[in-house]
């Protein structure tokens, strides 16, 4: 898959995952489309990108749950030949689902569910024509199970793996990728705002913290595996390479999760302290 020239949207890119993946598309030369809510981050994302090689590197600066900045973005998509989408931009509430700020709520719907499934729609035509395209919905492991206190999170992440197999079998024809990447715990700013965070970012047992740039690396040979499946033949996209969990770990716990009995996941959640 050739993105060097051509356009490459990221949503979530100041940190984390969604920097490592503008890094990982800047080396390979592409148009980036950066989107995040932090300007000065997004700034230093713009000149690093720059120095790596990306053919040029646009912003749009804002929240998702502002309809004003997804019609920006809608507007990019309208102008331009997108051959890449990752929808990685998210947040987490961390707070039981009766006592969670009801605004919170349905912002966490729009960034997580709403606006994934509208930009996948709107490169689905585009990407059609070319025959080619690539689109990746950042899940979680979190999405496999019921994690008290965070509900409305778990649910738009399962949500968006399903989509994600959904849209692969729909899509995998005209030679387009859907992949849903679904990492377990990553080295990023997402848990920033959680008390005592660096001294609970550990390794234990199976929990394994990955660094976003391994995960990235991970997401990128799976699709690129992907994409030599569908070229030239109408194949069925491989589960493996839809639903890509990087981390052996992660891949571990994944495989073991539907042979554990329900009661002992149950039990296991409501006696877990928060994070």
């Amino acid at each position: 898959m050739d993105f060097r020239t051509n356009t490459v949207i990221i949503t979530g890119a100041t940190s984390g995952i969604g920097a490592a993946f503008a890094r990982h598309f800047a080396r390979e030369g592409a148009r980036l489309i950066l989107c995040g809510r932090r300007e000065d981050v997004l700034a230093r994302r713009v000149a690093e990108a720059s120095t790596l090689g990306a053919g040029s590197v646009e912003t749009v600066v804002g929240d998702l749950a502002d309809e004003s900045v997804v019609g920006r973005i809608l507007q990019v998509i309208a102008s331009e030949d997108v051959a890449g989408l990752v929808n990685n931009a998210g947040f987490g509430l961390h707070a039981p689902f009766e006592h969670a700020d009801p605004e919170q709520l349905r912002a966490m719907l729009r960034v997580q569910a709403e606006v994934p499934m509208r930009l996948a729609r709107a490169v689905a035509p585009g990407m059609q024509r070319r025959r080619s395209g690539l689109i990746v919905n950042v899940g979680s492991l979190a999405g496999r199970v019921a994690v008290p206190g965070s509900a409305l999170y778990v649910s738009t992440k399962v949500y968006l793996e399903r989509l994600s197999e959904t849209l692969a079998l729909e899509l995998g024809a005209h030679g387009i990728v859907v992949q849903a990447l679904t990492p377990g715990y990553v080295k990023t700013d997402f848990h920033r705002d959680i008390e005592n965070y660096e001294a609970k970012r550990r390794n234990r047992g199976l929990i394994r913290w990955m660094d976003a740039e391994d995960v990235v690396s991970y997401s990128a040979r799976a699709f690129l595996r992907a994409e030599r499946r569908l070229q030239g033949r109408r194949a069925a996209p491989r589960r493996r390479e839809v639903v890509v969990i990087p981390g052996l770990a992660n891949r571990f716990l994944a495989a073991l999760a539907p042979f554990i009995p329900r009661s002992i996941i149950y039990r296991a959640a409501t006696s877990q302290k928060p994070m």
